[in-house]
């Protein structure tokens, strides 16, 4: 438990924060775009303003570096400055209209015009691993804030600083830009009844949630036994397989094993997007794949993780593994529980035994990997048809892979939010196309994306008008 920096918000704090919260909706949604669009450049313009300072506390809290840290940040700007575009000329409101045709026969045909409305009040709850971009000005503050949703943020209280310095910058840019009196708000609390208030408030329409699956599952039952239950959007758990086929093992192998090591030790495995298993089928050059994934790991140094909870679990899952499964490699012989210091460590196990062990599906946050060794073609069909949900999933083919690649590819893409050909899924670019969700456990719902343009469609209902005069 981390220490405690600022009190838990009290039951009647979190009641007064939710109704000042829906008291001023009406106000926020009548807003013009434009005004919205200058509060959302106003946080913007303060980050730049601030950048240093932000960085260094978050580094303080997170050990996550400054160079990561840097770049993050200015991400969450670019955001910003995106969905202040996207409030200025109103294009989330994607209005569809149908013209009354009154000589329609047998009956007329009344107009309709059909738009998106703002849900109301939302709770944000943000992630460990992202103090800035899925945090307090994140993508989900951003998007609910551009179509006059109110916002609540939940501080996370492994970097609560942060969360406090980023909630005071966005409370300065509501002054700026004469904002409705709290359009945004953050809440502190390390005891889950601070959340549970949160998500069963009366006021709360809509949760957006990122976090682990176990957190995830119980938050999002919550939301969904309320009396009037309400869109609860979460990113959990996720494996993001990468299957690698017979002859781009043979001709890519040595890089496609350091690229699967980079991938799995980027910011020391903390990432919803690191692969945590690779499948391949036993071949001559299954053993100079493994022999060059050990080279890579052996050049890795451990690194810090994010705090000692997440060190903690990491360590209890690593063990387990180490229990079951036979290691490959490692770049340490011990975890260093004092330094937070996390070994890379990739585990192999042959394909029968992994889809017996149901227990291997979950996740382990941090810097390790299983890689599951096929016997065949089928085998690795059946694993792919054995996979949850998942927010990505990787296919490294050769031109001559590709009748195995035409079995494999609907399978995974059912199974996936985001499909790779080559490479590795660590690191999302938000932008138009971007999509980054996938089917349970991934996401709650794998129809909307929680990073990128289109994440506002999770605050906003359709509302269709009919037979109104213009219309």
């Amino acid at each position: 438990m981390p220490e405690q920096e600022y009190p838990d918000a009290s039951p009647l704090e979190i009641d007064e924060t939710m109704e000042g919260a829906w008291a001023c909706f009406s106000f926020f949604r009548k807003r013009s775009g434009k005004d919205r669009a200058s509060f959302l450049r106003a946080i913007a313009e303060l980050l730049k303003d601030r950048k240093d300072k932000l960085v260094l506390l978050a580094e303080s809290e997170t050990s996550l570096g400054y160079d990561r840290l840097h770049f993050e940040l200015k991400r969450t700007i670019s955001e910003l400055e995106l969905f202040a575009g996207l409030a200025e000329f109103e294009e989330w409101k994607e209005e569809v209209k149908e013209q009354a045709d009154t000589a329609r026969q047998p009956l007329p045909k009344p107009g309709m015009q059909t738009t998106n409305v703002p849900v109301g009040p939302v709770v944000v709850i943000g992630a460990c691993n992202f103090p800035f971009a899925i945090s307090v000005v994140g993508t989900d503050t951003a998007s609910a804030l551009a179509v006059g949703c109110p916002v609540v943020v939940k501080a996370h209280p492994e970097h609560s600083k942060t969360c406090q310095n980023l909630a005071d910058l966005v409370e300065t840019a509501s002054r700026q830009t004469r904002m409705p009196e709290k359009a945004f708000q953050l809440v502190h609390g390390i005891e889950h009844s601070v959340t549970r208030a949160l998500i069963e408030h009366q006021r709360t329409t809509c949760v957006a949630f990122t976090g682990s699956l176990k957190g995830g599952q119980t938050l999002h039952q919550l939301a969904s036994l309320r009396k009037s239950p309400i869109p609860f959007h979460a990113e959990m758990g996720s494996l993001n397989p990468v299957f690698v086929l017979p002859r781009a093992l043979k001709e890519f192998g040595e890089g496609i094993a350091k690229g699967f090591v980079a991938a799995v030790n980027l910011f020391v495995g903390q990432m919803c997007t690191k692969p945590g298993l690779l499948i391949l089928i036993e071949s001559p050059a299954v053993e100079s794949f493994l022999e060059r994934i050990k080279e890579a790991v052996g050049q890795i140094e451990s690194a810090k993780m994010l705090n000692q909870s997440v060190f903690k679990n990491y360590h209890s899952i690593t063990s387990e593994l180490s229990s079951s499964l036979d290691l490959v490699a490692s770049n340490q012989k011990q975890v260093e529980e004092n330094e937070r210091l996390a070994s890379c460590r990739i585990f192999e196990i042959k394909a029968p035994d992994f889809i017996k062990n149901k227990g291997l599906r979950t996740e382990a946050f941090g810097p390790a990997s299983i890689i599951v060794r096929c016997k065949n073609e089928n085998q690795m069909i059946e694993i792919a048809r054995s996979m949850e949900g998942s927010l990505t999933g990787t296919i490294h083919a050769h031109y001559k892979d590709m009748k195995l690649v035409a079995r494999l590819l609907p399978i995974i893409e059912s199974r996936v939010g985001r499909l790779l050909w080559g490479g590795f899924p660590p690191g999302v670019a938000p932008g138009i196309a971007t999509h980054h969700g996938g089917p349970w456990p991934a996401t709650t719902d794998s129809r909307f994306t929680s990073i990128g343009l289109y994440g506002y469609r999770r605050f906003v209902r359709r509302v269709c008008r009919q037979g109104f005069p213009g219309v």
